[in-house]
């Protein structure tokens, strides 16, 4: 197999598994009547979205044959931001919703989704044409990480949404509160 065509699968396949997850937010955006939970389905959508048009670019750069160093940067990593979006809105909350509760499956499948791209870059890794490609690799396995991570994050709010707020908040168990 000539080395486009491996890297035309690999970035064909990189976009089915994006297209996927992006379908599995967007439904579980419009079915989710939680706030925080749309918070963190609409964040990962749009994450997606972007990651599939930085793919479609890099792969126009790799089948012109030039490195793709700008293309294939991916926008920094923001988690820190992301759970503080996510806590603020819990926070103003303080009560989980019921109706999120069948949401879990939807988490669960998205952890899932997020794995099975892991595990994909992961094994793609050996196999990338030079250092960019590599990078751009490296890049998106840990964006992957990162979602998979907001994902439990969410789960954990909805399974136990006590020891959620106990844990993401700074209150301490004896009560006092957190200092300031």
């Amino acid at each position: 197999m000539a080395r486009l065509d491996v890297t035309r699968d690999m970035y064909c396949t990189a976009l089915q598994l994006k297209e996927k997850k992006r379908e599995l937010y967007a439904q579980a955006m419009k079915t989710c009547p939680d706030q925080v939970g749309v918070a963190t389905f609409k964040m990962l959508l749009d994450a997606e979205t972007e990651h599939m048009e930085i793919i479609r670019k890099a792969y126009e750069e790799a089948k012109a044959g030039r490195a793709g160093g700008e293309v294939c940067g991916l926008s920094a990593i923001d988690a820190a931001g992301k759970k503080s979006l996510l806590r603020k809105i819990a926070s103003e909350k303080q009560k989980v919703s019921r109706a999120c509760f069948d949401d879990v499956a939807a988490i669960e499948a998205g952890m899932r989704m997020e794995d099975a791209s892991i595990s994909f870059f992961t094994g793609t890794l050996d196999r990338a044409a030079d250092a960019d490609e590599r990078r751009f690799l490296e890049r998106l396995i840990e964006e992957e990480r990162e979602h998979y991570r907001l994902l439990a994050d969410l789960k954990f709010y909805y399974v136990d949404p006590e020891h959620w707020f106990m844990e993401t908040s700074s209150t301490g168990l004896d009560g006092a509160g957190a200092f300031s």
